[in-house]
C-alpha cells in the first residue's frame, strides 16, 4: 500500500439529475417530460417504477445540502428540469426557476460549488413531440434555455456543463430503445440527434461567453474504453478502431479538432444531417475543460454479419464485472491520457465515476465493500495519470444517493447515500465515510501504483489501422 495524493486544489463532488432525484415532476408549474412520460409505459422500467417521488429531492434541498456539507464536498453537480423552467416553448416558469435558486443558494450558504448541467437527459414532452433533437430546431430551444439559466444564475454558478453524454442520449434512444423515445436501430435519428446536440454544444459555449468572463463550461462525454477481442487479430483490431471512433472520436474529434472522424463519416455519411460541412466550422468549441464520464470498457470483436461497423461486443475471459459492466480502471487513465496525447491535453474533469450495486437478500446494504475497492482503483488511475502529466483537475461521484436510475428504475443504487424509498430517510454508507475522508486529507491508501495495470497496451488508433 502507498499514499496516493492529489493536486493541491484537486475538486471533489458528486453527482445527480433532476428527473433521478427530485421527484415532483408536474409541481408548481413544471410541464411533461419525456422520461415522466416513458416511465408510465408498460415494461420499459425494469421494476416498473416512475421518478414521481425518486428521492423527493424537490421538497428536500436543505436537507441533502447539509448531507453533502458534512460529506466535505467542495462541489455538487446537479441538472435543472427543463420542463420545470420551460413548461411550454417560450413560457418561463417563475415557480421553477425559484427551486433552483434555493438550491444554489443553499449550496453556496454550505461552501460547495454549484456544477450547472443545462442538458441531461430529460427532455420536455413539447420539444419531443417536435421531433427532438432529431431536428435542427431544438438547438435553438437548448441555446434558449441555457441562455435563461446563464442570465438568471451567472452571478453565483461559476460553473458549467452544457450537455451530458450525448452519445448515450442519441444511441440508446434511437438505436438500443432503452431511453425515450424508444426506438430501434433508427440510425438515421440517432446521427441526426447526436449532431444537434453537439451543435447545441458550440452554441451554448458561445452564449455562456457572451454574457460571462469568468467560471468554466465544458461537456460531459461518455468515454467507453474500447479494445479489441484479439489485439493479435487484424479484423478486431479494426473493428474496435470503427467502434471507438464511433463512441469517442464523434465527439472528442468534434469539440476539440471541429472534425469527424474519417471512417465514420466515409461509412455512414447518408445517416449525417446534409449541413454536416458547414456546421462543423462553428463546432470546434471544447470550452474551457472537457468533461469525462467514465464507467468501463467494451471490447468488440469482427462480424461480418453485423452491417457498417462489422463489430460485435464480446466480453474479456475472465474480467472482473459488477452487476452492469466490466470493471477496468486502466480506462480512466487511457481517457485522460488521449486528451493529453492526442488532443493538446486540454483541462479535464471526471464528471461522472461510480459503481452500481443493487440490494440482494441477506446482504447489510450499507456495507459496500466492492464500491470502495471500484473507487480506489479508478482513483489510483486517475493519480497515475495525472503523475504522467494529465491535466486532470477534480473528480465527482455518481451518485450523491441511491436514484432513479433510468430504465433500471429503483433496482440499481448507485448512492454514496441509500435512500430509503418509503421513508425517504438517506443513510450513510461504508462507501461515504470513506469519499468524506479521502476529500478531506486530499490523499487515500491504495495498492501501489506500480502494482496497478498499466495503461492500456492495445488502444485502438485509427492513425496506425487500416480500413
Amino acid at each position: 500500500m502507498e499514499r496516493i495524493s492529489f493536486p493541491e486544489g484537486f475538486i471533489w463532488g458528486a453527482a445527480s439529475a433532476a428527473y433521478q432525484v427530485e421527484g415532483s415532476p408536474l409541481a408548481d408549474g413544471a410541464g411533461p417530460t419525456t422520461w415522466h412520460e416513458f416511465s408510465h409505459r408498460r415494461g420499459r422500467i425494469r421494476d416498473a417504477t416512475t421518478g414521481d417521488v425518486a428521492c423527493d429531492h424537490y421538497h428536500r434541498v436543505e436537507e441533502d445540502v447539509q448531507i453533502m456539507r458534512r460529506l466535505g464536498l467542495m462541489a455538487y453537480r446537479f441538472s435543472p428540469g427543463w420542463a420545470r423552467i420551460f413548461p411550454e416553448p417560450g413560457s418561463l416558469n417563475q415557480s421553477g426557476l425559484d427551486f433552483y435558486d434555493r438550491l444554489v443558494d443553499a449550496l453556496l450558504d454550505a461552501g460547495i460549488q454549484p456544477w450547472l448541467t443545462i442538458f441531461h437527459m430529460e427532455e420536455p414532452l413539447w420539444l419531443a413531440r417536435m421531433g427532438g433533437f432529431v431536428r435542427r430546431q431544438s438547438v435553438d430551444h437548448l441555446v434558449d434555455l441555457g441562455t435563461a439559466l446563464f442570465k438568471r444564475f451567472g452571478d453565483r454558478v461559476r460553473n458549467w456543463i452544457t450537455i451530458n453524454e450525448p452519445t448515450i442520449h442519441a444511441v440508446c434512444g434511437y438505436f438500443l430503445g432503452e431511453f425515450p423515445p424508444g426506438r430501434r436501430f433508427a440510425l438515421k435519428s440517432l446521427f441526426h440527434c447526436l449532431h444537434h446536440l453537439l451543435l447545441a454544444h458550440a452554441r451554448l459555449c458561445d452564449a455562456w461567453a457572451a454574457v460571462n468572463s469568468e467560471g468554466s463550461i465544458g461537456l460531459a462525454h461518455h468515454s467507453v474504453w474500447v479494445s479489441p477481442a484479439d489485439p493479435c487479430r487484424d479484423r478486431d483490431v479494426r473493428a474496435a478502431t470503427f467502434m471507438d471512433d464511433v463512441a469517442n472520436r464523434t465527439v472528442l474529434d468534434t469539440i476539440l479538432r471541429g472534425s469527424y472522424p474519417e471512417h465514420v463519416v466515409s461509412r455512414l455519411r447518408l445517416f449525417f444531417p446534409r449541413s454536416i460541412e458547414r456546421d462543423l466550422q462553428t463546432m470546434k468549441r471544447s470550452g474551457t475543460f472537457v468533461g469525462i464520464n467514465y464507467y468501463t470498457r467494451n471490447v468488440y470483436r469482427w462480424s461480418a454479419l453485423v452491417p457498417f461497423s462489422h463489430a460485435v461486443e464480446s466480453i474479456a475471459p475472465g474480467s472482473p464485472r459488477s452487476a452492469m459492466w466490466e470493471e477496468f480502471p486502466q480506462g480512466i487513465a487511457n481517457s485522460l491520457m488521449r486528451l493529453k496525447d492526442e488532443y493538446g491535453n486540454p483541462p479535464s474533469i471526471i464528471t461522472e465515476n461510480g459503481f452500481p450495486l443493487p440490494d440482494s437478500p441477506g446482504r447489510d446494504p450499507l456495507d459496500d465493500p466492492e464500491r470502495i475497492a471500484y473507487l480506489s482503483d479508478h482513483l489510483a488511475m486517475v493519480a497515475k495519470a495525472i503523475a504522467s502529466g494529465a491535466d486532470c483537475r477534480g473528480y465527482f461521484h455518481w451518485s450523491l444517493m441511491d436514484n432513479f436510475e433510468w430504465n433500471k428504475g429503483l433496482s440499481m443504487r448507485f448512492g454514496l447515500l441509500r435512500t430509503d424509498f418509503d421513508s425517504q430517510e438517506r443513510t450513510w454508507k461504508k462507501s461515504a465515510f470513506w469519499y468524506r475522508d479521502v476529500i478531506g486529507r486530499n490523499w487515500m491508501e491504495a495498492p501501489r501504483i506500480s502494482e496497478t495495470p498499466a495503461f492500456s497496451e492495445t488502444r485502438p488508433s485509427a492513425a496506425q489501422v487500416p480500413h
